[in-house]
């Protein structure tokens, strides 16, 4: 199995169902024998390139093909987006970009289709496209920028203008985030490490958070195998560290999988105190506890929970961080098929974020703090969930962060956070407090 190859079946298994990165493992899992690292990295490549780029090449492919993409035969589609985003996109040359489109069309038995393939790939690879080029804004975002109807019209509605730097600003970073764990290491010593390791660190806006371009995954070799680091993006450490959890208090963690924040909270707390983490879909419960078990925590434990239902045996807890489901509009550059997603049945979402806060609030003891996030741009999941929650519940006031980041914006209703400004992913927090009586 070649990479180029099963990026293809990647492809084509995508088009039917399912998260980008759990298609992708599992073909990588049916590859046998094994692809060798370097090869899996370059099947990954070929196939989220495709994700991030798909309308527009799709756009540049159906000016040099007599039938429209989406009308051919699986194979050959896949074939012709792959071939084209590695000659555009990945700096792989023209010639060994077509050659091998070539031979690849022939192996998966499509041979009648492999002058086609040489053709539309050589002209389709160096045409000139610009954002001018599209003149309904629209149109725009849903082609040059590649998002779906419904993700493009959101945006501009509420952006403007700015939604196309927004949109440029889903491209994803090479740089990671990742927070240090204070429970086992330094922030001299990981960078130390790390550096020695051969990646390329600098500090970060606060404590414990590093900024490191990895030379491959970040959540591999000794230092994340021992739990000395977990990755976790600038925007979510804001959102953990507004918490405020202090040594010795009870904190819930309404949301918590895969774990990041709640790894952060235990860590604000130095292992001491109550952490309940709950999660509603078991299979991720168990990514919490091994989390947990990785990085030491001691203080903290994961259970399956559905937020939208009160515990009221859970008691009263002195911070509560909801971090709600939500369209993830802010986590595209991590998630491309998010690009291409169906924002039907926002209002249901919607609902659930204020049941989830709800409960937050009435899980909150005396002179507590309570924190909204969400990983979205969306204003209707941000500050009019805020607004909302504070007409129910006026006994409660929003609380200005106590750090900050360049770029971000702090609100009467809560912090947001747009890629383009920040250079983070899309976020929105809110820390809120009940007034005192």
């Amino acid at each position: 199995m070649t990479p180029r190859r099963l990026a293809v079946k990647a492809l084509m298994h995508q088009e039917q169902a399912g998260y980008a990165n759990l298609v992708l493992d599992a073909e990588l899992r049916k590859c046998v024998p094994p692809l060798e690292a370097r090869d899996a990295a370059f099947a990954a490549r070929i196939f989220y390139t495709v994700l991030e780029y798909q309308p527009l090449l799709d756009s540049l492919l159906n000016r040099f093909c007599k039938k429209p993409v989406e009308k051919m035969d699986a194979p050959v589609r896949a074939i012709l987006r792959a071939g084209l985003a590695q000659a555009r996109y990945m700096e792989v040359p023209l010639p060994a970009a077509v050659n091998e489109s070539v031979k690849l069309t022939k192996a998966m038995g499509k041979t009648s289709a492999a002058g086609m393939v040489n053709a539309v790939l050589r002209r389709a690879a160096v045409v000139s496209v610009q954002p001018e080029d599209f003149a309904d804004p629209l149109e725009r975002l849903q082609v040059y920028e590649c998002l779906s109807p419904s993700v493009a019209k959101l945006l501009y509605e509420q952006y403007g203008q700015e939604a196309f730097a927004l949109a440029e600003a889903f491209r994803a970073s090479s740089v990671s985030a990742i927070r240090v764990n204070t429970l086992q290491t330094s922030d001299e010593a990981l960078t130390e490490e790390l550096r020695a390791a051969g990646h390329t660190v600098q500090e970060g806006p606060w404590p414990h958070a590093l900024l490191v371009a990895f030379q491959g995954s970040p959540a591999t070799g000794a230092a994340f195998t021992r739990g000395d680091y977990h990755v976790q993006g600038l925007a979510s450490q804001f959102a953990a560290l507004c918490v405020q959890a202090k040594p010795g208090q009870k904190v819930l963690d309404l949301c918590a999988a895969p774990g990041g924040k709640s790894l952060t909270l235990a860590q604000q707390m130095e292992n001491t105190g109550a952490l309940i983490s709950g999660e509603a879909v078991p299979a991720r419960v168990t990514l919490i506890e091994k989390a947990f078990a990785r990085c030491g925590v001691t203080c903290g434990k994961a259970v399956h929970n559905d937020a939208t239902i009160r515990r009221d045996d859970w008691g009263r807890f002195d911070r509560v961080l909801c971090d709600v489901p939500c369209s993830g509009l802010g986590v595209i550059a991590k998630k491309p098929d998010i690009r291409y997603k169906d924002l039907a049945g926002m209002e249901n979402l919607c609902a659930i974020q204020q049941k989830i806060l709800q409960n937050g609030a009435d899980s909150l003891a005396e002179n507590g703090r309570l924190v909204y996030s969400t990983c979205t741009v969306n204003s209707q999941e941000n500050q009019a969930q805020i607004e909302c929650f504070l007409r129910k519940n006026p006994d409660f006031r929003v609380v200005a962060p106590e750090i900050s980041l360049p770029g971000m914006q702090a609100g009467p209703l809560g912090t947001l956070f747009l890629p383009h400004k920040t250079g983070t992913d899309g976020f929105f927090v809110a820390i809120l407090e009940k007034l005192s009586t």
